[in-house]
């Protein structure tokens, strides 16, 4: 592996995403690949999906061992269709996938997760679909009260990754943030899908600063690790640090050369971006 990314000391928090190596490599020898890089942070997306809260006791156990944790897994499986938070009849739903996203932050010991708004439809205004995730959320925010869990909330792309999704700027996802107004109600603010929604990236963060309290990161176009594409990460970067933030940055995008390869690949792409003057 190269040397340079492996004994790199890291200005921020970046988690790469469980997965990257597909599934013929476990949990364990995923972490214990990004650990060996001096990464202390993974996220996982599909964890309440993909295993059960016994099996979180495991893999907190391996955690503990590499002194690693882990950040954001999506709450709401609905998140990406219609059958989330702009129609009111699904909140039930979406209230139980909060109730369950709690037992797994108590089994797992992170700090975020991801709440999608969903698809708009045609039978609701959109003003009062706009209400209606702010109300879904603030009921949300109930649960998990007295929690060390912060709901985010993420704007997504419309036109390449998810038509019809609801919540697309980060101006949207920051005034249903004000609305719902509680501490546990944040915006994850995608770098990939707000270059495609809305550009100007570091303005953006600098106006909602106080709104976000978790980031990822992909290039554009293609969603690959940085320098693929078109976005200066090292200033991103930089800036995100010389802020203050001490959170985390996933890594929820694709490797432009797969298998091990295209992950020292990844990591070394990571490293040129973390290094500034």
């Amino acid at each position: 592996m190269p040397e340079t990314a492996r004994t790199h000391k890291w200005h921020l928090r970046y988690a790469p995403r469980m997965g990257f190596l597909g599934k013929e490599a476990s949990v364990d020898q995923h972490l214990e690949l990004y650990a060996d890089y001096g990464f202390e942070a993974f996220e996982y997306n599909a964890l309440p999906k993909n295993h059960s809260l016994e099996e979180c006791v495991s893999i907190r156990r391996k955690m503990n061992e590499l002194h690693m944790e882990m950040g954001v897994f999506v709450v709401n499986s609905g998140g990406w269709q219609g059958d989330a938070l702009v129609d009111a009849k699904f909140h039930e739903g979406f209230l139980t996938d909060v109730r369950k996203a709690v037992e797994y932050h108590d089994a797992i010991s992170n700090h975020w997760a991801t709440v999608c708004s969903g698809l708009s439809v045609d039978y609701i205004p959109l003003s009062r679909q706009t209400q209606n995730v702010i109300d879904g959320l603030k009921k949300a925010a109930e649960i998990v009260e007295g929690t060390e869990l912060t709901l985010v909330l993420e704007p997504l792309n419309v036109l390449v990754d998810h038509p019809g999704y609801h919540v697309v700027t980060s101006e949207h996802a920051a005034q249903i943030i004000d609305a719902v107004g509680s501490s546990h109600v944040k915006m994850l603010f995608d770098i990939y899908h707000q270059q495609i929604s809305e550009g100007n990236l570091i303005n953006n963060i600098e106006k909602h600063w106080d709104r976000i309290a978790y980031f990822q990161a992909g290039d554009v176009p293609g969603r690959k690790e940085p320098f693929t594409g078109e976005i200066n990460f090292t200033n991103v970067f930089k800036r995100i640090y010389e802020k203050g933030y001490e959170g985390m940055i996933g890594m929820e995008h694709g490797l432009s050369v797969p298998g091990r390869e295209g992950l020292e690949k990844c990591f070394e792409a990571y490293r040129v971006a973390d290094t500034w003057g």
